[in-house]
């Protein structure tokens, strides 16, 4: 689909405000991680005792740290934006400016165990999964519209790359109703998720232009 050239524009700006709302966002993680109150000698003990919001804050940097990375790669590959590209932008900046939220819940609850536990784990896998259905609106624009991509790239590969976001949806959903049932083993499956993309999202092959 062509659309005409008053209704496109380039990407810097876009890139400029993103990089912004992600530092922004991953700055925030570490004010849950709250100061130890002692004067009795067990610092010790009350530092350990915040491995759950540790626990919560590694999860969601390197969760921001491989978005970043990933939208980097992205816009490597997309010369101009049009609609429906920044809808799908922003609603990934959505999920990013709110995970600080779902990482306090998580940090909260998680030592509680039970239900509120239970519950946590699976909101915090909701979210990566809104991450993942942000990436998909935003190939399924430059499969729309292949003429956003830098030279190199077309509609296939957009439809490939699209795919990747869904089995990406469908992974986190799963991941949430594990939570509902095996919080610890939902964290460690999340985990694993974000660092194999990450890893993926480096190789060369991955990248390689059609």
């Amino acid at each position: 689909m062509q659309y005409p050239e008053s209704r496109l524009s380039d990407t810097t700006r876009v890139e400029a405000f993103s990089d912004g709302v992600m530092a922004i966002a991953i700055t925030l993680l570490v004010l849950e991680i709250r100061l130890p109150e002692t004067d009795d000698g067990s610092l010790w003990h009350e530092l350990t005792g915040l491995w759950p919001s540790y626990l919560a804050y590694a999860g969601s940097f390197l969760t921001i740290g491989v978005i970043w990375l990933c939208h980097h790669r992205f816009f490597g590959r997309v010369r101009r934006m049009d609609g429906l590209l920044h809808c799908g932008n922003l609603l990934l900046l959505l999920a990013v400016a709110f995970l600080p939220f779902p990482t306090t819940v998580l940090a909260h609850h998680l030592e509680d165990g039970g239900w509120n536990a239970k519950v946590a784990t699976a909101f915090y896998g909701v979210v990566g999964a809104v991450q993942a259905a942000a990436w998909f609106v935003m190939w399924i624009a430059l499969r729309r519209n292949p003429d956003l991509f830098e030279p190199g790239y077309d509609a296939d590969y957009a439809r490939r790359e699209g795919r990747q976001a869904v089995i990406g949806f469908v992974g986190f959903d799963l991941i949430a109703a594990i939570g509902l049932v095996l919080p610890a083993a939902a964290l460690l499956l999340y985990l694993v998720a974000v660092l194999g993309y990450g890893y993926l999202s480096t190789r060369p092959q991955v990248f390689a232009r059609v």
